[in-house]
């Protein structure tokens, strides 16, 4: 099964996220509203007998961060020069505890000997995808929107963490949260 690690959005946010977008910007795969997250850790395959390792290591991770509020407030893409790939929102609030518990994920993942794409984490959240037959013409016009997009702040008060599974097909990606894993503490951190 094809696995991930992931802060999941609530539906009205990331509806809200997801009509950011101007519906006219040419050249999109757009990500669907329903499918919308902050990836921690992107496993790949992973064999269905070590889901109970993968959900263990995102407990002990998810134990370490206490409850904070994640804010969503500008837009960028990948690359940052150049024709575009990747649009994405991104976020200053909640930043350092969206990095401990990367960290977290990545460390519980390590100790418990699982796989996975282990690159510096970049915490974003993709809105969408510059299809690859788009034309130079469109590329232009969706990195000048993105660059130039206004954010109102979207807001969500992060309490879990889930583990997810991917199941791609022509419709596109159906994800499908396999375990949940709630903040530790009672509390709720600062950014």
């Amino acid at each position: 099964m094809r696995l991930f690690i992931a802060i999941p959005l609530p539906p009205d946010v990331a509806h809200r996220a997801s009509a950011l977008l101007p519906p006219a910007l040419p050249g999109l795969r757009r990500v669907q509203p329903e499918n919308l997250h902050v990836t921690l850790a992107f496993l790949g395959e992973t064999p269905e007998s070590r889901l109970p390792d993968v959900a263990a290591a995102a407990e002990d991770a998810a134990r370490a961060v206490r409850r904070f509020t994640l804010v969503f407030d500008r837009t960028g893409r990948f690359p940052e020069r150049g024709r575009p790939r990747v649009l994405w929102l991104g976020f200053a609030d909640g930043l350092p505890c969206v990095q401990r518990l990367g960290e977290g994920v990545y460390r519980a993942l390590r100790e418990n000997a699982l796989d996975f794409e282990g690159g510096p984490l970049s915490p974003h959240m993709t809105l969408a995808r510059v299809r690859d037959e788009a034309t130079a013409d469109e590329a232009r016009t969706v990195a000048a929107t993105i660059d130039t997009l206004e954010v109102p702040s979207l807001s969500v008060d992060v309490r879990e963490i889930a583990v997810v599974q991917s199941v791609l097909s022509s419709k596109g990606p159906r994800y499908t949260a396999r375990a949940t894993a709630p903040l530790g503490g009672l509390g709720k951190e600062a950014g």
